[in-house]
């Protein structure tokens, strides 16, 4: 298996596994406020595969991605996807952050991550398109949609002591592991009309040098 194949083969696994978490954004907090940030978001790619361009007496007829960007931010308080659905504060002198997630139908964070719902889900065919058994009502089932579960994850300057949300809502789970702290939230949750999930991340004061 060449490296390229491995890579993908890899990947297709991941997709698998995680439900949907390889969708979300990751920010990366320095200890001086800056952050880079990498949004993971899956799309109905433009540009033809590598497949396309060499495959014969095939019609090609769609495509899709997984779309990685990276890029940087001087300060979190700046980081914004259009509108306030999704709002950083910082309060590096405390060592803590104030996620607040408002869901609704426009909420921009999520729609510039996933598709709408069906666009969705026939994306994710093209990821798993294995047929699946009929249900006993005749239909087929329908594999897990690839961002169906949304990640947010934050990579603080030192050992997190805590991860929590005020407000509980359908499938939000808020954990953390070492440096890292992560609110996994379904994008259907999102979507729905509510009163906002604030998350809160604290860690521990870097040891002085």
């Amino acid at each position: 298996m060449t490296k390229a194949a491995l890579s993908l083969w890899l990947l297709l696994c991941l997709c698998a596994c995680s439900s949907g978490e390889l969708v979300g954004l990751h920010v990366a907090l320095q200890a001086d406020g800056t952050a880079t940030i990498t949004a993971r978001a899956l799309v109905e790619s433009p540009t033809p595969s590598p497949a396309e361009v060499v495959g014969k007496g095939v019609t090609w007829n769609r495509r899709a991605a997984l779309v990685y960007s990276q890029g940087s931010v001087a300060n979190l308080k700046d980081l914004s996807f259009g509108d306030d659905s999704l709002v950083v504060r910082e309060r590096l002198d405390a060592q803590k952050l104030t996620v607040m997630v408002r869901p609704g139908p426009t909420a921009a964070w999520v729609n510039c991550l996933v598709p709408e719902k069906s666009r969705q889900q026939e994306l994710t065919t093209l990821y798993d398109p294995n047929d699946r058994p009929k249900t006993a009502g005749g239909a087929r089932e329908r594999p897990k949609a690839l961002g169906d579960m949304l990640r947010l994850e934050f990579v603080l300057p030192a050992d997190v002591t805590g991860s929590s949300v005020l407000r509980t809502a359908r499938g939000v789970e808020a954990g953390k592991e070492r440096n890292r702290a992560y609110l996994l939230i379904p994008a259907d949750t999102a979507r729905e009309k509510g009163e906002a999930i604030e998350w809160t991340i604290t860690w521990q004061e870097p040891s002085p040098r």
